[in-house]
């Protein structure tokens, strides 16, 4: 640190002082010589005494010249220190202005600083009133920039008193900011417009052939835009009116396509293959597969539940060829054929296709709606985007979902002619299940109500096929029906049969609806079974629910016979359907799903059918009565083989003449009855004659040769070979 003037003479002073006190010390030092003085030698003495006289003279000199330097030098000190006190009280004032004098510098460069901020405040409305009024036009970047000054304008007056000011530069802002809204809406308008239903079939088409779905059908210059205005409302915190404003354009651009196609395909019949997940219901045979695919594709389905030896067999397909000889079907009646394509009347199920066809086009809008998320908007708002985007064309999805299973239910018939439409339930059901994949690429773990959502959705259908299996209950149950004509099998045991072996071409749905229908209508749960083990039980619980109101329905129908002949009739028509009955389930995997749950069915419709037999073959007992009251005369009465008593002739002639009438009548009712299957047919003649014709034998080779008449062609009509000729053509009824 520098010394001010006075204490840098003083300093000076005080070295000089030093430097003489230090020579007058020098000069007082005693001599060593001195120290050997004595009393031996005077003249020493006085020798020494001179030299010490000359020595203190010349310091006493030299004190005195340094006594003399030393106050020339104070004074000289002391004059320089007067003169630098004299500069320091003249320098420190100047020091001092010429800080202060910086300090005002400063302040004012800071107020001009300041006070060109706060006119630039006030000089931006007309600065940048023609520029944000216009929009952003092509150069987007110099107006966010633009609005970026505006907004710190706003946040200016927000701490000032200049209302007026502060209000224009608020509405020039919001002006701003509407027209970047307007900016964006004309981007999104731009490719807004709905796509036509071919377009949208294309779509649906694309998606197994190309991964891209025409994500960059919006121009990537127009994306980058959107891109940048939606940023920059993120980072200022007006966001979720842009959200709405691009949600529910494009939510109404992919209801309004869907709308579209609906009205198209529900003015033309489309048949076509799902392009995401499953095929379309099951169709009658003009639309493709044979009997021998249909069973094929059952089987591999079902082969897990069968034995080697039930897997060869065959059945036949549900949708054709199901009713034996005879049997006239409603749905028959209801079908006409136009352009190749078969339509039925009374069913619904090209409505249920084209609901299919519209789930496919909804997925395929969503996904490449997904697609243009992710270059358009951020990460962390493309959930909430979506969300918001998917509300109108989901709640459009609902409303032909909730209409069309409104009206599946209404329909009557549900086991005839509308039961495809029944199946269209299960296949849009199936195509649920199979679409599992799609929508978890759609939606991320933390979507949980968009995917609920789709829950209900998928749940309007589930009800409605538990509703529907229950009107087929019902159906089965209420059945009105008059019994088949000659017996035959009903038509309503061939549609129970064709039902079930048509609904299991959709295994996974059918077995969720049938645990559903268990659980709503039975209240019982299947213990220890679980998943797939437990739908298939709960689907055989079904099954032989529905066999045993079909068994129950077909013996209230043997009440609607009225004739004499009863009995047999009944036992005929109860034998027809019970085989066929019988067959058809040992035929398909159907059998092995019951017995999951009734292991004793098919023993308990054996032992049915064993019943019903023996009530068949009492339409032997009048020609076995006959025959035996002859042979038990004989044997009373011992008739010769010559010539016969009177009355021994007259029994014979009225023997053979109820014999006669016997055999007549049950040639003609035999033959009015009508068996269908071969193997039955050949069982109730086989027993026919294990009955009958070891005991007409005996009987004709007895009696024909005994003289009782000499018109023998009256009375001995038919012989054993005869019989059985007659035997043989039981049941051949020709309608």
């Amino acid at each position: 640190m520098p010394l001010c003037p006075i204490e840098f003479g003083g300093a000076v002073r005080g070295a000089v002082v030093g430097v003489a006190g230090g020579v007058v010390g020098h000069a007082a030092m005693p001599t060593p010589l001195g120290v050997a003085g004595g009393g031996a030698a005077g003249t020493v003495a006085g020798y020494v005494a001179s030299g010490e006289k000359r020595r203190l003279a010349l310091l006493q000199e030299s004190l005195a010249r340094s006594n003399a330097l030393t106050s020339g030098m104070v004074s000289t000190l002391d004059n320089f220190e007067r003169k630098l006190k004299s500069l320091d009280e003249l320098v420190t004032p100047v020091y001092e202005a010429t800080n202060e004098l910086s300090l005002l510098l400063n302040n004012v460069n800071k107020s001009l600083t300041l006070i060109d901020s706060v006119l630039h405040y006030y000089d931006i409305c007309v600065e940048l009133k023609p520029t944000v009024s216009s929009g952003p036009g092509g150069n987007l970047t110099d107006y966010l920039a633009e609005l970026d000054r505006l907004e710190d304008a706003v946040k200016y007056f927000k701490h000032v008193t200049a209302v007026a000011e502060g209000e224009r530069v608020k509405q020039l802002y919001d002006l701003g900011r509407k027209r970047l809204v307007e900016e964006t809406d004309k981007l999104i308008l731009r490719y807004a417009n709905p796509l036509s239903p071919k377009e949208v079939i294309e779509l649906c088409e694309s998606v197994n052939t190309t991964n891209k779905n025409d994500i960059h059908s919006m121009q990537e210059a127009d994306m980058a835009t959107l891109r940048a205005i939606i940023e920059w409302f993120s980072l200022h915190g007006f966001r979720q009116g842009l959200i709405d404003s691009y949600a529910i354009k494009r939510g109404t651009m992919i209801r309004r396509s869907l709308q579209l196609l609906e009205e198209h395909v529900r003015k033309t019949s489309i048949r076509r293959t799902s392009t995401i997940s499953v095929t379309s219901s099951p169709n009658m045979s003009q639309h493709g597969q044979s009997n021998s695919d249909t069973l094929r594709k059952q089987g591999r389905k079902f082969g897990r539940f069968l034995t080697p030896e039930m897997s060869r067999r065959l059945i036949r397909s549900p949708a054709t060829n199901t009713l034996p000889r005879g049997v006239n079907s409603s749905l028959s009646s209801s079908i006409t054929t136009m352009d190749d394509t078969v339509i039925i009347e009374t069913s619904n199920d090209h409505d249920t296709n084209n609901y299919i066809l519209l789930l496919d086009a909804f997925i395929a809008l969503l996904q490449r709606d997904r697609d243009l998320l992710n270059y358009v908007f951020p990460n962390d708002l493309q959930s909430r985007v979506f969300t918001k985007l998917i509300e109108l064309p989901l709640v459009h999805m609902r409303e032909v979902a909730v209409s069309l299973c409104e009206s599946i239910e209404h329909l009557p018939h549900k086991l005839d002619a509308a039961k495809f439409a029944v199946y269209g339930l299960f296949s849009i059901l199936q195509w649920f299940i199979k679409s599992r994949p799609t929508f978890s690429k759609l939606f991320q773990e933390s979507d949980i109500p968009q995917r609920e959502q789709f829950t209900i959705l998928s749940a309007t259908f589930e009800q409605s096929a538990v509703n529907c299996l229950l009107g087929i209950l019902e159906e089965v149950r209420s059945d009105s029906s008059q019994p088949s004509q000659g017996g035959n099998v009903h038509p309503l045991t061939s549609h129970v049969l064709a039902f079930m072996e048509g609904l299991l071409a959709y295994e996974d749905a059918a077995i969720i609806i049938a645990s559903m229908y268990v659980e709503q209508e039975q209240r019982i749960n299947s213990v220890g079974l679980s998943g797939t083990e437990k739908g298939l039980y709960d689907l055989g619980t079904y099954f032989a629910q529905l066999v045993r109101w079909l068994h129950a329905s077909l013996s209230k129908k043997t009440d609607g016979y009225i004739s004499r002949h009863d009995i047999t009739i009944r036992a005929i028509f109860l034998l027809n359907n019970v085989n066929y009955l019988l067959k058809r389930l040992e035929n398909s995997p159907l059998l092995a799903i019951i017995q999951r749950c009734q292991p004793d069915l098919k023993s308990k419709y054996e032992d049915d059918f064993q019943m019903s037999l023996k009530d068949y073959t009492r339409c032997y007992t009048p020609l076995v009565i006959a025959i035996q009251q002859m042979l038990e005369y004989d044997n009373v009465n011992r008739l010769s083989d010559g010539k016969l008593r009177d009355r021994d002739r007259e029994q014979l002639k009225e023997s053979f003449a109820s014999v006669n009438i016997a055999i007549d009548n049950l040639r003609q009712q035999c033959q009015e009855y009508i068996v269908s299957d071969v193997d039955l047919r050949y069982q109730l003649r086989t027993e026919g004659k294990m009955l009958i014709m070891d005991m007409f034998k005996t009987y004709y080779n007895k009696f024909s040769n005994k003289d009782f008449t000499k018109n023998r062609e009256k009375y001995i009509r038919y012989d054993p070979r005869m019989l059985e000729s007659i035997i043989d053509n039981f049941f051949e009824n020709r309608l």
